[in-house]
């Protein structure tokens, strides 16, 4: 790959569902089923999407419930193109997004999954890991139905 800057990546809100499962692949996340995806990129909040020459390298985005509950989710970052601060434009986009919408004298609550390992980076923009003072851990279940019907949970 050819080197490239900063100054290269331009961010818009909009990716097709074959380009977003091929960000999930590259860093060896699940697919997602095209009308579940399709769904869950419609009903975002708002996303910001990162591309060089064009081509999907990173996104990110939130959902929300339209009260005071924010959720980041889909933080990913082409192995290839990490190390050139996209994770830390997309996390700055979101956040700055979600200040704008904050009215005078709200608080709301900013929630995350950190990736396995990933706490420091989250860390960096005032994230706390959990527990943190009287918030219990993050906890998160994957429920699949697999080929004979059966549901199995891990």
């Amino acid at each position: 790959m050819e080197p490239i800057s900063e100054e290269q990546i331009s961010y818009t809100e909009h990716i097709t569902v074959e380009q977003y499962n091929e960000l999930r692949r590259s860093v060896k996340w699940i697919l997602v089923k095209e009308s579940r995806a399709q769904k869950a990129l419609d009903n975002s909040f708002y996303m910001t999407v990162a591309r060089w020459k064009g081509e999907p390298v990173g996104m990110a985005r939130i959902v929300s419930d339209g009260g005071y509950t924010y959720f980041i989710t889909d933080v990913i970052v082409r192995p290839d193109f990490q190390g050139y601060h996209i994770g830390t434009e997309l996390i700055r986009r979101l956040l700055d997004y979600i200040k704008k919408d904050v009215m005078d004298g709200e608080t709301v609550m900013v929630s995350l999954m950190a990736a396995y390992e990933r706490e420091s980076f989250y860390g960096r923009f005032g994230f706390h890991p959990r527990p943190f003072g009287n918030h219990g851990p993050g906890m998160s279940m994957w429920v699949s139905r697999i080929s004979d019907g059966s549901i199995v949970t891990s």
